[in-house]
């Protein structure tokens, strides 16, 4: 503490090269609080939704082919299954909207059995079971488009040939770890327009079957009924967990924790070279002044424990920067604003962050050690008659 404020006023030495420092170190730790974010994300969801009792069973061939729908019945047959519906994928355009937002069509009568953490007022959910045109939509959806019950949400087809003429009957809430942008429409309404005015052709489709078990139901068992109940028909399914089925997501980009370690080490490293040429670079400046301050009484341990913490104080404000600024910037931000839904919630988490800040005071420590050692080993008359 005796000589702090003599190692600020070096870090302040030269200010150019202490704020692109600052700046290299702030954005490498900022956008690998990001990946780090994204495993925590992906285990949190994963997390949340284990015990949900709920599975979805989907095309063997992937989510481009749809069951049909006799499967929905076929599942509701298997002992320990309470509910069954359809989830199909409509895919239309809101207005002069570009971005497609969750457009599902499902069994209005067993809505809230399957969906239970979607929480709809009773008789907002009455009224939308009742209205084959009604739909219920997120209270985000709800907030960003000006939307209230009883206004029309027309949605135009493009993977249908069809439009969906809607009547917003319910909004939802939810957890901020949910998606509060959803829309579900009637499936039957989709497919009555579709055998009117497609002569059939497309109908008859679930997209994948959602289903709701009861609470003593051993899933793994009932998966594998399922798959076997299907496994020699024209539409083999693989029925998984719900937290499984969105892992699956993440497992799409391959093995990003390996791949996400591998740039965190990479960024690390070239952190600490990127600090540790800047500060070599401070110190060169200064051969004559630690020179100096050996001759009238520094020792050998004290020059290297100023140059050090000189290094770890550049570092750690990198990291205050980068791993707190991302932490407070999203905890502000609402992402799914700007992914329509795409990305439902983004957070980093407080651990993460704190992991960030500890990178950033190793990055000084090492990088700063080198250097350190160098100015704490110059020999005095080495050090007075170079000119720098």
């Amino acid at each position: 503490m005796k000589y702090l404020g003599y190692i600020f006023r070096n870090v302040r030495r030269n200010i150019l090269r202490t704020i692109l420092t600052i700046g290299s170190i702030g954005i490498s730790l900022f956008l690998m609080m990001l990946m780090l974010s994204f495993l925590s994300i992906n285990a949190t969801v994963s997390e949340t939704l284990k015990g949900s009792n709920r599975l979805i069973s989907m095309s063997s061939q992937g989510f481009a082919v749809p069951l049909p729908i006799r499967f929905v019945e076929e599942c509701k047959a298997i002992p320990g299954v309470e509910h069954a519906s359809p989830l199909a994928w409509f895919g239309g355009s809101f207005k002069e909207e570009k971005m497609p937002f969750a457009q599902f069509g499902v069994d209005a009568d067993t809505f809230s059995e399957i969906l239970y953490d979607r929480k709809v007022p009773a008789e907002q959910l009455k009224a939308f079971q009742d209205d084959p045109a009604g739909c219920v939509i997120g209270y985000k959806m709800a907030a960003e488009r000006g939307l209230k019950i009883g206004d029309p949400l027309p949605l135009k087809g493009a993977i249908y040939p069809i439009d969906l003429d809607l009547t917003v009957r319910a909004i939802y809430e939810c957890k901020p770890t949910e998606d509060g942008r959803a829309l579900y429409y009637h499936w039957k309404l989709m497919e009555e327009l579709l055998k009117s005015k497609n002569q059939g052709r497309m109908a008859g489709n679930a997209g994948v079957v959602y289903l709701r078990l009861a609470d003593d139901a051993n899933e793994a068992e009932i998966c594998r009924k399922i798959d076997a109940m299907s496994l020699n028909s024209q539409n083999p399914t693989r029925t998984m967990t719900e937290d499984a089925f969105v892992s699956q997501f993440a497992e799409m980009w391959g093995d990003m924790r390996t791949m996400i370690t591998a740039v965190g080490f990479a960024v690390v490293v070239s952190l600490i070279f990127v600090s540790g040429n800047a500060m070599a670079m401070a110190l060169r400046e200064r051969t004559t002044e630690i020179a100096v301050l050996k001759a009238i009484g520094f020792t050998n341990g004290r020059i290297l424990g100023m140059v050090l913490s000189e290094c770890v104080i550049v570092a750690a404000i990198g990291g205050l920067v980068g791993a707190l600024g991302c932490k407070l910037l999203f905890d502000v931000v609402d992402v799914s604003t700007y992914t329509a839904g795409g990305l439902p919630f983004f957070f980093v988490p407080w651990r993460t962050a704190m992991f960030g800040l500890g990178v950033s005071l190793v990055i000084g420590f090492v990088s700063g050690l080198f250097p350190a050692i160098s100015a704490a080993r110059l020999g005095v008359i080495q050090g007075l008659r170079k000119v720098v």
